[in-house]
């Protein structure tokens, strides 16, 4: 009796739809493909301006980058450290604020390390012994002097280089420049911190 009754309104349903009856009473809707922060963002505002949204997102969670991974028994964030633009204009601004989290304003004037406050960064090695503050600071002027002579290498290319070749390159013509031990390691991480600019 139940599938009877299901079956039923599946029918009126489909014939409320196709004779039209029901587009007077239903909102536009809208598919927002991808569940991360600007898949949600959309959503959230096309729901306020009372769309009837779904939302597809082909993870098995919502958040996209942003996402705190627990596979080693503890937290480890795995994106969204960075938030743009904290003003007025930027909602999440507002949420930090209201959650109490500490913000830390960068600048765009160091592009390589994107923060004038090295202080606010505590690297640590594989034995959990923090980094020393002056050997941060000095590998990060290093790796600016090694992305000057990336940049050299770029001009001199007429064809596509991958930034791989062309770190390789600069190490070949300035072997001065490769590091070693925990001095290495915090080059790696420089490196790393690239991806975050493209």
């Amino acid at each position: 009796m139940e599938s009877e009754g299901k079956t039923d309104r599946q029918l009126n349903k489909a014939i409320s739809v196709s004779t039209g009856e029901s587009m007077k009473k239903r909102s536009p809707s809208v598919i927002v493909i991808g569940g991360g922060m600007a898949g949600i963002s959309a959503a959230r505002t096309l729901l306020d301006a009372s769309f009837q949204v779904v939302l597809l997102e082909s993870r098995d969670r919502t958040g996209g980058r942003i996402h705190t991974d627990y596979s080693f028994g503890f937290p480890v964030d795995l994106g969204a450290s960075w938030l743009h633009g904290v003003c007025k204009e930027n909602p999440l601004a507002a949420v930090i604020g209201r959650l109490g989290l500490p913000l830390y304003r960068t600048s765009g004037d160091n592009s390589v390390l994107y923060d004038h406050d090295l202080e606010s960064y505590a690297l640590f090695d594989k034995a959990g012994n923090q980094v020393p503050q002056e050997l941060v600071t000095k590998v990060g002027e290093k790796f600016e002097h090694i992305l000057e002579q990336i940049c050299k290498v770029r001009d001199e290319q007429v064809e596509d280089m991958s930034i791989a070749q062309a770190f390789s390159t600069v190490f070949k013509r300035s072997p001065e420049l490769r590091l070693e031990g925990l001095a290495h390691n915090v080059l790696q991480w420089y490196l790393c911190r690239m991806e975050g600019w493209f």
